[in-house]
């Protein structure tokens, strides 16, 4: 029975992390039309940096208006630049499971961090059971070491740790406390810290939602930061520490909002109601984001961010820096010098 129930807790971890991320925008279902066309940079919207993403499975980066891709893998997700900008950090998908894999700026030299991949016949009861999940990764500071999500020996996602240069994962026990799956793992820029979005039950099964909660990884305590509404999640840390970014939705609309990282009021920042996904600049000046257009695809927009001198937060009006044809939005931005 045990072992039912853990199969079972996978394919449904699977189905959640798809449902909160795919949800996120109402119009992701949907071949792109203009698959294969040039993609458009905005004149004049162009900041400096490269900005990671995935694009129909294939590590791709923006810089100086024109897109490029990387490596030649075809089922990637979740790209994250590391702290220096020299490697990338990414998952690659595997029949019902995932690894971890760290690369070169350029693609090159990619090494697997986990070997999640099943013995046996794919789709098989023995296939299923060994079946692993490694989702999410995020960088600490230093380099040295990845934070991210998976479900090895468990039979929810929780948060793990390993070294950028392999070896063995660690679990962070402090996030098994909260007994249900976590998401969207996002460290602080002292490496002391990881918010991350964690899975609600409201009145029912079926009513879910999720709250931002952070773990601290020197002490093990763990602490809400925003909580209620109708979800909260994808949250990224400021890189100087004091503000955390997230998507907040309301009904059908998904918006930009910050919190302070000291907790607080969140403060929205867009009304656009199809927001996926912020990253931050490198210089914690601006605000990229994923916006789903009519057609179904994505366009990659971004705003100035600043405080007011009541120390509020506010944020200019978006300005879309470009757009592209299967841009994977569950897997997100990342942003680099």
């Amino acid at each position: 029975m045990a072992n039912r129930h853990g199969a079972r807790s996978r394919w449904v971890m699977l189905w959640l992390v798809s449902l909160i991320l795919g949800s996120a925008v109402a119009a992701c279902a949907g071949p792109d039309p203009t698959a294969g066309t040039t993609p458009i940079a905005r004149p004049g919207a162009n900041p400096s940096g490269r900005i990671l993403f995935v694009q129909h499975g294939h590590l791709a980066v923006w810089q100086d208006g024109k897109i490029q891709q990387l490596g030649d893998v075809s089922d990637a997700a979740w790209a994250r630049w590391s702290p220096d900008g020299q490697r990338i950090a990414y998952v690659r998908m595997g029949d019902s499971y995932s690894d971890l894999w760290v690369a070169n700026a350029d693609g090159s030299a990619a090494k697997a961090l986990t070997r999640n991949q099943p013995s046996g016949q794919p789709g098989t009861y023995n296939y299923v059971q060994q079946a692993v999940w490694a989702l999410m990764p995020a960088w600490l500071p230093d380099g040295s070491t990845i934070a991210y999500i998976s479900d090895l020996n468990t039979a929810k996602n929780f948060l793990w740790l390993i070294s950028s240069t392999g070896g063995q994962p660690r679990l962070v026990g402090a996030t098994t406390r909260l007994g249900d799956n976590i998401e969207w793992p996002s460290v602080s820029p002292d490496g002391q810290r990881v918010v991350f979005a964690l899975r609600v039950t409201g009145e029912t099964e079926l009513q879910r939602r999720t709250d931002l909660w952070v773990v601290n990884l020197t002490t093990g305590e763990v602490a809400p930061l925003v909580q209620g509404g109708d979800g909260n999640y994808a949250p990224a840390w400021s890189p100087d520490g004091q503000w955390i970014a997230f998507v907040s939705r309301h009904g059908e609309q998904n918006d930009l909002a910050v919190v302070s990282a000291r907790g607080g009021q969140p403060v929205q920042l867009t009304t656009l109601g199809t927001v996926a996904a912020p990253a931050w600049s490198p210089d914690g000046q601006q605000l990229a984001f994923l916006v789903a257009e009519k057609d179904g695809s994505f366009s990659v927009e971004a705003v100035r961010f600043s405080v007011d001198a009541n120390g509020t937060p506010q944020a200019s009006t978006p300005s879309k820096l470009f757009s592209a044809p299967d841009i994977d939005a569950r897997s997100g931005l990342s942003w680099s010098r």
